[in-house]
């Protein structure tokens, strides 16, 4: 199921069957890669309810059904979690590779509807990468850092620098100054025909 097909369906408590509100927005963990929350309203009424996803049984095609009551209920506080991102800031959120080359922006993604799991976030992608056919799809397991500005996805082409064995053999690869290079070791002078080993007499 696509994100964008949550908005505006029914919400409904089992429990008491009946209707609680619509959806109106939904809240992504791009960290774990997962739907994180509904936010819910109701008609004729300011604010809403957050939903956590801990209460969501299933999402289906006509209507998402709560567990049952137990865990948050109404009247506790809405819990805000700077790294979620809202439908707004999802849609258009710029994918750069850590290449340093840009892959396109988002413009919806697909999620399982009992796990709540991202299956893929779906891309438009640039215009010379459209042209070459490239992928418009991202896995989860790629995106290795997001916030509300950038997506960061891991593309493979890099490698890492090897790292160094020990402290001796950086230090022996820096030049050092003339004042810290150690003299040349002085050698007494040799007649010439003489012998290295034999002193002169």
């Amino acid at each position: 199921m696509r994100l964008k097909e949550l908005r505006g369906l029914p919400v409904i408590d089992p429990t008491a069957a009946r209707r609680i509100g619509t959806i109106i927005d939904f809240q992504v963990d791009p960290g774990s890669g997962t739907l994180a929350a509904l936010d819910v309203g109701t008609a004729g009424e300011e604010g809403g309810e957050r939903i956590l996803a801990q209460r969501i049984r299933r999402v289906g095609h006509n209507a998402v059904i709560l567990t049952a009551r137990g865990g948050a209920s109404a009247g506790a506080p809405v819990e805000v979690n700077e790294r979620w991102l809202d439908g707004s800031t999802l849609n258009g959120l710029e994918v750069m590779g850590d290449d340093g080359n840009r892959i396109g922006r988002i413009v919806d993604a697909a999620f399982n509807q009992d796990t709540l799991e991202m299956d893929a976030y779906l891309l438009r992608a640039d215009g010379w990468r459209r042209l070459l056919g490239a992928r418009n799809r991202i896995q989860p397991a790629k995106v290795h850092s997001c916030s509300r500005e950038l997506m960061m996805m891991t593309t493979g082409r890099l490698k890492e620098a090897p790292a160094a064995s020990s402290v001796e053999e950086t230090t022996l690869r820096i030049p050092l100054k003339a004042e810290d290079r150690l003299p040349a070791p002085s050698f007494d002078p040799v007649p010439d025909g003489q012998p290295v080993g034999a002193r002169p007499s």
